[in-house]
């Protein structure tokens, strides 16, 4: 079977930036503003520190993407890669199941390994990843989540590709 690329989708990730850029500008010019109080200079520096980085942060992550021809996510024959904030690896032979789930109004794809393997995971994290993973585990009924918000291609079709290349495997 052949390799299949997801990227995060350009319009998304463009309406994000325009929205993250007019949230900064309204930080800034509440910052510019002598008559605001010093209540409103915190939140707007919170606001250019959150909206401002954020925004920066999702342009150099799809300016990357693109140039260097690195999807956010790779699916082979015997693993799925993701390059997020933290890159790893999920191979289909270590993989019980996936699962479908919503938090919210978000979905996700639940990754639920083989015993074995879910111990494995625990025992190599850190303190603050054995904590993460429990909440998740609370949460989401996994240790490990595939997040689809913003990519170039349906949940549902990303879960039944999930599946299949699991069955194959």
């Amino acid at each position: 079977m052949q390799e299949i690329k997801i990227y995060h989708s350009v319009w998304r990730t463009l309406l994000l930036l325009l929205c993250g850029a007019a949230f900064t500008y309204a930080s800034v010019m509440i910052l510019m503003d002598s008559r605001t109080n010093f209540f409103m200079n915190i939140i707007a520096v919170i606001g250019v520190v959150f909206f401002g980085l954020g925004s920066l942060f999702m342009l150099i992550m799809v300016v990357r993407e693109r140039l260097a021809h690195q999807p956010f996510m790779t699916i082979t024959d015997k693993s799925v890669i993701v390059r997020g904030t933290k890159a790893f690896v999920v191979n289909f032979s270590d993989v019980q199941s996936f699962k479908m789930i919503h938090v919210g109004s978000q979905k996700f794809v639940a990754i639920h390994y083989k015993p074995n393997v879910e111990v494995q995971k625990m025992e190599d994290a850190s303190f603050l990843g054995r904590m993460v993973r429990r909440i998740n585990m609370g949460v989401g009924d996994a240790q490990e989540h595939l997040g689809t918000t913003g990519m170039s291609m349906k949940i549902e079709e990303l879960f039944s590709i999930l599946n299949d290349r699991l069955k194959q495997a």
